[in-house]
């Protein structure tokens, strides 16, 4: 047998591997068939993508498989289960992209390669044929800044922490948290040689990462007769360096970046840039526009006739956009909303997309009746160039239900039916469909993954992970903390689902789902007993909001210790992963830190205004008990105090403080942040967590916080 069709085959269906004979075809329809027959599996598929893809189809119409990240995590079948006829499909959306920069941080960059791999298996399961191709890609920019006459040094400085290279690869940083030696940048090289070579052998088109003009800020002394802008600080970050696409040394630089791109990676011809991406032009004017969208078209059609530009639609410039083919240029609408915003993005070719979660935050949400209607399909309807689909979440491994739908709509034909959809589902991840599951369910549609506009589906906060304030519901630029939904009717759906624990206990989907229900029942319950200390703090009733302080600081652990249940949810999994991919004990403090700062300040290393803090928090064990827990802690305690210490003079105003209570509470803001500072640099060695039944913990928690009982 093929022996890329092998080892497939060996890492995901081992006991299987002799009896799903594969053939692979050619052509350019992507397409499959199969068949069943003597208790094999006969698949013919015109690449590896759409025979993997159609091993997965099978899996799930015909076994009743659901393959997740979170539960469920592995195939398991007892037996290929035989049937008549052909089944066969034809997949009309011929670009299935895959990934946002920011997952690459979010969700992915503590992974080895072992890690990667089952993920791009995943990916091909999924029908993913065109992932995004940037790991490693420091290798390229510090080899290009030595041959412009950075010293290694210099180099090496210029380069951000692997939790924050996503954001300098998107223009909106540069410099941070630096590695502390060249190994670094080849080890992530030798790790994205590896990860390349998977996507090429299994027939994927990867979008490899281009020039846009982003340079270091030190590019300006090296080369002060060139037109480089300084850049104001993106979310208050320090100033970047935007070199004019229109000099010289522009072409010089980028021509010379894709010749070390090509030397270390080799070129697929799929280059993505994003000029002045969440910034500002060096100078205003449509013709300066088009002739940027010329220069910079020019510099990739003279390196690579073949080339295609890659730009997301998240900020496009029409000038810049309309300077360029529409052959050349090819566009990812990250949310499927900026081409219906603008004349049907020009005609340009676009690829429809889903982008569900800013920052990886695991909040139960997503509109699972919007996505069921299918942007693709939509947009060809309206007579849109849509030429494929896309997930470009910012994090993953969270709401499986979302992903499992919308890796479905990738290749759909049609719109869902959500209703049959979701009966499916049930089937597929617990085994057999469930009448109160289904009810369950449907009280989730109502609720925490309702279709309506009372709010953003990218933004959706945790009260618990929010700075602590009297009214802590609003999170930075990046959450909103206050529930769009019943509690109430949430907490019969976790009920519900609870009430079939002993049918379920044993399924691996259903000990996650619980999990993370129960962590959102909670996570809620805290919400509304805030709300009654922000009554008691209004009335200055002392006595009653130490109690109700007390209160959620015992919820607070209550919430760690449901979540510690499921390696998913804790902090330790991503810490350690941070560790194992350190070559020496240097490098896993480095890491460490990274993965605290990424999560928790995100960007108050240098002592700015951190805008971002909190943007990618995680209901995760470890991190509720060592970082939420304790600036609630410090936050209750000396609140009261301040209460106390006001007399009758007013505290609140609105939900900020009045003058003479600002005093106090920046005093307390400037403790706690020393604290998250502290901790961020608090190097932890933690065992590795191991998943547990977590029915005892649910069933405890459920009747002492009296879940689901109205």
């Amino acid at each position: 047998m093929d022996g890329i069709v092998s080892g497939f085959l060996k890492r995901n269906l081992p006991q299987f591997q002799n009896d799903i004979l594969v053939e692979i075809t050619g052509g350019t329809q992507d397409y499959f068939t199969v068949a069943a027959a003597d208790e094999k599996l006969h698949v013919r598929a015109n690449n590896y993508i759409s025979a993997f893809y159609a091993i997965y189809c099978y899996l799930k119409k015909y076994c009743g498989v659901q393959l997740s990240w979170c539960g469920n995590r592995e195939l398991k079948i007892g037996n290929l289960t035989m049937f008549d006829g052909i089944f066969a499909k034809k997949i009309d959306q011929k670009y299935r992209v895959y990934m946002n920069y920011c997952t690459l941080d979010y969700s992915m960059c503590w992974w080895d390669f072992d890690r990667w791999e089952k993920e791009i298996d995943f990916m091909a399961m999924n029908g993913i044929n065109m992932p995004l191709a940037v790991v490693g890609t420091e290798a390229v920019w510090y080899e290009t800044l030595q041959e412009f006459g950075f010293t290694k040094e210099e180099a090496l400085q210029t380069i951000s922490g692997p939790a924050f290279w996503a954001w300098q690869l998107m223009t909106n940083i540069d410099s941070y948290l630096p590695p502390p030696n060249e190994q670094y940048v080849y080890q992530r090289m030798e790790l994205g040689k590896r990860i390349l070579n998977r996507y090429l052998e299994f027939g994927m088109t990867p979008i490899q990462q281009g020039f846009a003009g982003h340079v270091p800020v030190r590019m300006k002394e090296k080369y002060p007769s060139a037109h480089i802008l300084m850049q104001r600080g993106w979310c208050y970050y320090p100033k970047t360096a935007q070199l004019d696409p229109l000099d010289p040394l522009f072409k010089k630089f980028g021509t010379v970046y894709l010749q070390k791109m090509t030397e270390i990676f080799g070129n697929y011809h799929y280059i993505a840039c994003d000029p002045f991406h969440e910034g500002h032009p060096p100078k205003k004017g449509k013709k300066y526009l088009h002739d940027v969208g010329c220069a910079i078209n020019q510099m990739y059609e003279d390196f690579d006739p073949q080339s295609k530009w890659v730009m997301q639609a998240w900020t496009p410039r029409k000038y810049i956009v309309t300077a360029v083919p529409k052959d050349r240029l090819f566009l990812l609408d990250l949310n499927s909303e900026r081409t219906v915003r603008r004349p049907y993005m020009w005609k340009y070719p676009i690829v429809a997309g889903m982008l569900h979660d800013f920052g990886g935050k695991n909040a139960m949400q997503g509109k699972l009746k919007r996505h069921s209607k299918n942007t693709y399909l939509f947009m060809k309807k309206l007579g849109m160039n849509a030429v494929g689909s896309g997930l470009f979440m910012e994090g993953i491994e969270q709401n499986p239900i979302v992903y499992d739908l919308q890796f479905e709509i990738l290749t759909a034909s049609e719109k869902i039916n959500l209703s049959e959809w979701l009966d499916h589902y049930i089937t597929r991840r617990y085994g057999k469909w469930n009448a109160t599951l289904r009810e369950a369910f449907d009280l989730l549609l109502e609720t925490c993954y309702a279709t309506n506009s009372k709010y953003h589906e990218n933004i959706v906060g945790s009260t618990v992970a929010a700075y602590p304030r009297v009214c802590p519901f609003k999170m930075g630029p990046g959450g909103d903390a206050n529930l769009f939904y019943d509690p109430v009717k949430f907490e019969r759906a976790v009920a519900l689902f609870f009430s079939v624990r002993e049918e379920f206990r044993n399924i691996d989907g259903y000990q996650y789902d619980l999990c993370d229900l129960m962590r959102q029942a909670l996570s809620n319950r805290f919400y509304t007993q805030q709300k009654m200390f922000i009554r008691a703090y209004t009335n200055r009733n002392a006595e009653e909001c130490e109690r109700i302080a007390s209160k959620q600081l015992d919820l607070i652990c209550d919430l760690d210790e449901v979540v510690s249940h499921r390696s998913e949810l804790c902090f330790a999994r991503w810490v350690n992963d941070s560790h194992r991919l350190a070559s020496d004990d240097e490098q896993k403090r480095y890491f460490d830190w990274n993965a605290r700062t990424l999560l928790t300040l995100w960007g108050d290393i240098r002592g700015n205004t951190a805008q971002l803090h909190d943007y990618a928090w995680r209901e995760w064990s470890g991190l509720i008990k060592e970082y939420y827990y304790k600036r609630w802690q410090m936050f209750y305690e000396e609140s009261v105090k301040i209460l106390r210490k006001m007399g009758n003079a007013p505290v609140l105003l609105g939900n900020g403080y009045t003058p003479q209570a600002k005093k106090y509470f920046d005093e307390l803001d400037r403790r706690i942040h020393a604290f998250e500072l502290e901790w961020g640099k608090t190097y932890s060695e933690y065992p590795d967590p191991v998943d547990s039944d977590v029915v005892p913990s649910a069933e405890k928690y459920m009747s002492k916080w009296h879940i689901g009982r109205e």
